[in-house]
């Protein structure tokens, strides 16, 4: 019920946040989806979430491109507005990989290290889903509410699995090119924002190390990595287990809790807020 109510109430948006969740909700037309997440980065084109997400769904394939991808080279855009984030920048690299250049791959690897972060906004596209969802009109209670933003938010996963995806078949590439695969892949194990980068990274630093010790210190760290988000993983689900309790008190202490864990994510990042509260 409450995703049908929030389904049709951003059917008629014209709020970019609610026309970027539209975008996120239409995944069975990714040309309306385009269109929406378009208008969103009009009209709110500071927010990087909407400049993000708008250079993601521009990476599909799609026959036509779609008008708002077509105007504009949106990977490229988001990585000049987000200058310190190496994941559009990663993006670049696959993209020139697609298209057999090699000497663009390179360069876009050898740029994406010295980026010191790695975002894709995730948590901050759950803050937005949870607020409207809040506002929802209705007698459904907070917990259920949280429970959807959640598994809206598990929906956003395109940047993980393009960087976890990079750089397979690396027999074809040259050993300058894996080796920046690598090293990419670790710099995003080590400095990306939330978990699903993290663990990205390690495994494409894995995959493309070469033999010996660096293999050997790939693996150490993507054990580390998994390791270490399943630590926070299996806390937050202790949490949200609440979410579902018989006792109202204890839903509604599960909530806030979920509430304030979401806020703190979205401001330093998930794996930033993990270790804060460890």
């Amino acid at each position: 019920m409450l995703d049908q109510a929030l389904r049709a109430r951003v059917l008629v948006a014209s709020d970019p946040r609610d026309l970027w969740i539209a975008g996120q909700l239409d995944t069975v037309d990714p040309w309306a989806q385009v269109a929406a997440l378009g208008q969103a980065r009009t009209r709110a084109p500071n927010e990087k979430l909407f400049v993000a997400s708008l250079a993601m769904a521009c990476s599909q394939s799609l026959q036509p491109l779609p008008a708002d991808c077509d105007a504009t080279d949106r990977l490229a855009d988001w990585a000049i507005r987000d200058a310190d984030n190496g994941v559009p920048v990663l993006l670049l690299a696959d993209r020139a990989r697609r298209r057999n250049n090699p000497e663009a791959m390179l360069a876009f690897l050898e740029e994406a290290v010295t980026r010191p972060r790695f975002d894709d906004y995730r948590d901050r596209g759950v803050v937005l889903l949870w607020e409207a969802l809040s506002a929802l009109p209705g007698t459904s209670e907070p917990a259920a509410r949280a429970e959807l933003a959640a598994a809206y938010g598990a929906r956003q996963s395109y940047a993980a699995q393009q960087i976890e995806a990079m750089c397979r078949g690396e027999q074809r590439f040259s050993d300058s090119i894996r080796l920046a695969c690598s090293t990419a892949g670790s710099a995003a194990a080590q400095r990306a924002a939330s978990w699903p980068l993290r663990v990205a990274g390690a495994r494409l630093a894995e995959r493309t190390a070469a033999a010996g010790a660096a293999q050997t210190n790939a693996q150490t760290q993507l054990t580390n990595v998994q390791r270490r988000a399943f630590d926070c993983a299996d806390a937050i689900t202790q949490s949200s287990q609440s979410l579902e309790s018989a006792d109202a008190s204890v839903r509604a202490r599960a909530v806030s809790q979920w509430e304030a864990r979401l806020a703190r994510q979205a401001q330093v990042g998930e794996v930033a807020a993990c270790e804060i509260k460890s």
